[in-house]
């Protein structure tokens, strides 16, 4: 009986039976609206099988019947009975049976496709663009797939519900995790994502590349030098000796300093330089509207990301890149007494020429030396009084070491190939570095003061009081490292605006950031509207329209701001994923986290920060010695366990 069905079931002899009974009942048989059963149906189907065992033809034709080709011909009816479907009916459920079933064959061929590129060797993946092809086939289903596996896989915040159902469909059909760490495993094993891929890159929508046209308005500025609206008023200042202090490996200059002595009152007069990308870039231009979408320099562990082309910011935008020509800048004079206190200032576009570019070790060394350039003792004379200066006036001085992770063998949106990792830890406050940070400063508090009294709109910066604790919690803090944590954690968050706003954290009534227009956006705006006003023009912007810029900036700043920290998180595990089984580190205790065994601690020769989970309590300020548990790069978590000393 079960042979006899099984034959009759046979895709081509079914379909010929079922319809030999269709058009025989459609011909002699059921009026319109009447119902057969399988018995009925099986003399139709079988009246040549008379030998056919017992029972044989009224089983096959049932199971006939009730499969999916029998539901073609025949609508299934109540208590086992059948209603034979009109012609029409039948051939749009054929038509309607084909196409699933190609759709089907195009799913599986699609799966199937989908496996071997997981299961191939590095180096031997499928094209990207190939796996995941458009195709009329299956109405563009593997784009919309390949989104969605994407959405999810960068976590839920970045998917929504119907995302999450097409990737969870397709991982369950490949036979994988159905997750948003499966569909991450999956990307990466079929070659579709790299091995380190940047995951934060696409989270918050980084502008990596340069878009098209770039190259072309960059050759435009280059071969056609624009007209310097700001000529008839430059200060030609290249008799100063103009010093650039940097780190070895800048690119681009974007501030010098100078500095003379006034007199025998202590006054020291103090010239800081500011490159001048508005003179090349018009507002409203190609290349200001880039600079403006992108906001911000970036500084990845693998390579900085500019936020100006390279042909252009290390061109002409910075200073001393032409040796034999001087370089256009935005200058802030301020005359500086022996207290620190601003006694005058003026803003100035000015030409220069450098004189020397120096490196903070260099400026170090030269900082201790019986025979000190003249010029460097000036200028950290004043850094040194503006710094006591700003003390005196509430600034908070927050001193922990910082952490420098620098890869080679990946781009800032990932690779594949075999990387090197290394680890540092950076003193930030060398006496080169307070000399330059100092200025830069003091550049923000003249530009502020400035703004003020012109009543100008600036993308002014400002932060709120520190929420201190109560002296007795303060007097349980070791002092140092621990203090200073302590402190960080008291700090209120930042803000900007139009309007002048106080800047507890750095003890001024008032601040600007102004100093890197090739590097920051919102500097650019404050350069746009300071020349236009010494220029006599309209300003560029009204307080209501700069304040929707700084809002527009300050979103893509702070997307950009997450993507390196993520980015740096997954780099540095990386690094100890990779460090030898029975590597040692000491750190010390300098925050609890919660009660005195979930602590946050720096590594004492990495400066590294991370929290850690103890087997028993800790003291703020013990020393602990770790070792590596484990890591999982992509989630940016870093697991380590106290081991006796």
């Amino acid at each position: 009986m079960e042979r006899f069905a099984r034959d009759a079931a046979e895709s081509a002899k079914a379909d010929a039976l079922l319809r030999g009974a269709w058009e025989l009942i459609d011909e002699f048989g059921l009026e319109s609206g009447e119902v057969c059963d399988a018995t009925y149906v099986s003399e139709l189907m079988f009246e040549d099988d008379a030998n056919a065992p017992a029972g044989a033809r009224e089983f096959a034709a049932h199971r006939l019947l009730s499969s999916p080709m029998g539901g073609i011909y025949f609508k299934l009816k109540a208590k086992g009975t059948y209603e034979s479907r009109a012609a029409d009916q039948i051939d749009a459920l054929k038509r309607k049976a084909e196409a699933e079933s190609r759709a089907a064959k195009v799913e599986e061929a699609f799966l199937d496709e989908i496996k071997a590129a997981a299961a191939a060797p590095a180096g031997a993946k499928p094209d990207r663009d190939a796996l995941w092809r458009p195709s009329d086939e299956d109405n563009d289903a593997r784009v919309r797939r390949l989104e969605a596996l994407e959405a999810y896989a960068l976590g839920e915040k970045f998917h929504s519900a119907g995302e999450k159902a097409m990737a969870d469909d397709l991982l369950g059909k490949l036979g994988f995790t159905r997750s948003s760490e499966g569909a991450l495993k999956t990307l990466i094993s079929t070659g579709t994502w790299s091995r380190h891929e940047n995951l934060s890159v696409r989270k918050y929508g980084v502008q990596i590349d340069f878009p098209e046209g770039t190259a072309k308005a960059c050759a435009e500025v280059l071969s056609n030098e624009p007209v310097d609206a700001d000529a008839a008023s430059r200060v030609d200042l290249t008799y100063l000796r103009a010093y650039a202090i940097d780190d070895a490996e800048t690119v681009e200059v974007d501030d010098a300093v100078s500095a003379e002595a006034l007199g025998d009152d202590g006054q020291i007069r103090v010239w800081v330089h500011i490159a001048d990308p508005t003179r090349w870039i018009p507002l409203g231009s190609p290349l200001d509207a880039i600079a403006r979408q992108r906001a911000t320099t970036l500084y990845y562990p693998t390579e900085i990301v500019p936020m100006f082309p390279l042909e252009i910011a290390a061109g002409p935008m910075s200073l001393g890149s032409r040796s034999d020509v001087a370089s256009e800048a935005m200058t802030v004079r301020a005359d500086i007494d022996r207290e620190g206190n601003i006694m005058d200032f003026e803003i100035m576009p000015s030409f220069v020429k450098l004189d020397r570019r120096w490196t903070y070790d260099e400026v170090d060394v030269e900082l201790d030396s019986a025979t000190c350039d003249e010029g460097l003792r000036l200028l950290y004379k004043v850094a040194s009084a503006r710094d006591e200066r700003r003390a005196e006036d509430g600034s908070v001085t927050i001193i922990l070491p910082e952490n420098s992770v620098n890869v080679r063998g990946a781009t800032a949106r990932g690779g594949d190939g075999d990387v090197a990792i290394t680890m540092s830890k950076i003193n930030g406050h060398t006496p080169a570095r307070m000399l330059v940070s100092e200025l830069m400063v003091l550049v923000g508090d003249v530009v502020a003061r400035f703004g003020v009294r012109e009543n100008i709109p600036l993308p002014f910066r400002g932060q709120g009081e520190p929420r201190l604790m109560s002296d007795d919690e303060w007097d349980g803090i070791p002092e140092g490292i621990c203090q200073d944590m302590a402190m960080r954690s008291c700090m209120t968050s930042s803000t900007s605006g139009a309007t002048p706003r106080p800047h507890s954290g750095l003890g001024l009534s008032a601040y600007v950031q102004f100093t890197s227009p090739i590097r920051r956006y919102a500097d650019v705006l404050a350069h746009h509207q300071i020349k236009a006003y010494l220029r006599g023009e309209p300003l560029p912007f009204d307080e209501q329209s700069m304040e929707n810029v700084i809002e527009d900036v300050g979103t893509t700043v702070g997307g950009a701001i997450r993507s390196q920290r993520e980015t740096s998180k997954y780099w540095a595990s990386a690094y100890f994923d990779a460090q030898p089984a029975d590597a040692r580190w000491t750190a010390t205790v300098v925050k609890f986290i919660r009660g005195d065994d979930l602590v946050l601690v720096i590594f004492d020769d990495l400066g590294y920060e991370t929290v850690v989970k103890l087997d028993r309590g800790a003291v703020l300020g013990e020393t602990l010695t770790l070792k590596f548990v484990d890591a999982d790069p992509h989630a940016g978590s870093t697991n380590f366990a106290r081991v006796e000393a």
